[in-house]
């Protein structure tokens, strides 16, 4: 039986609340025994909507009690006094126990370049925390390539990369081995089994994009792919575990 770590999950309402969406973390520790999920990686809806400083704390209040649940913050350069220092948002991931985070730089309109980000991201490489990003909070492709050159010690996790995107993913993945592709929305023809034969299972991390998303759709998805138990196991869990267990906060 495949083991299953959800990379791509989020708690808390949202804006918009969809007809039978998960509510709380209750119902989605229930959808997550249902498919053998053995744990999450979470981040908070508020703090993708609306704060991302009050997100993160609501995060750490919501799943507090649960090990199943892995607290993931958004984060933010620093501005003035509004949102720390990179070596500051290190020490309060180090106390809270986070260990990735995400960035929303399209949805809180700032920059990634290094005048702005270089700081934050310098620090995160350094430590080697993974980067979570959708690839709508890029301008483009384009954009994707130069944030993996510009920041080549940063292990960055393409999120929701649209079922159309190999052409344009494909050769920022041969020039840019920092690159990983979480797997939600990767739903081209074969597209799970051509990564592991031309990329290998290697820089695959699975996740189901909950609650825009199907759990069922993404675990089918990977489950019934013409690929190995082993490559299959890899990107169900084994590729994200790794990543994490070399962070060193």
């Amino acid at each position: 039986m495949i083991k299953f770590i959800d990379a791509n999950c989020r708690v808390g309402r949202g804006p918009v609340q969809r007809e039978g969406a998960i509510e709380d973390t209750a119902a989605l520790l229930s959808l997550m025994d249902d498919f053998h999920v053995a744990k999450a990686l979470a981040h908070h809806a508020v703090a993708v909507y609306a704060d991302p400083l009050l997100g993160n704390e609501l995060l750490i209040k919501e799943t507090r009690g649960s090990d199943r649940f892995l607290p993931q913050w958004a984060v933010l350069p620093r501005i003035w006094e509004l949102f720390p220092t990179g070596a500051e948002w290190l020490a309060q991931m180090k106390e809270n126990g986070v260990s990735s985070v995400r960035m929303f730089p399209a949805q809180y309109g700032h920059s990634l370049k290094r005048y702005a980000a270089g700081e934050l991201l310098d620090a995160l490489g350094e430590c080697r925390v993974p980067v979570f990003i959708a690839l709508d909070q890029l301008k483009d492709w384009d954009a994707l390539y130069e944030l993996c050159t510009d920041y080549p010690a940063v292990r960055f996790v393409l999120c929701s990369p649209g079922y159309r995107c190999l052409r344009s993913l494909v050769p920022i993945l041969e020039n840019c081995g920092n690159l990983f592709v979480e797997t939600s929305n990767f739903m081209g023809h074969n597209a799970l089994r051509d990564f592991c034969k031309y990329h290998g299972a290697q820089r695959l991390i699975f996740g189901s994009g909950i609650p825009e998303a199907s759990l069922a759709a993404a675990a089918s998805q990977l489950c019934l792919s013409e690929i190995s138990d082993e490559e299959k196991q890899l990107i169900a869990a084994g590729n994200i575990e790794r990543l994490l267990s070399e962070v060193r906060l």
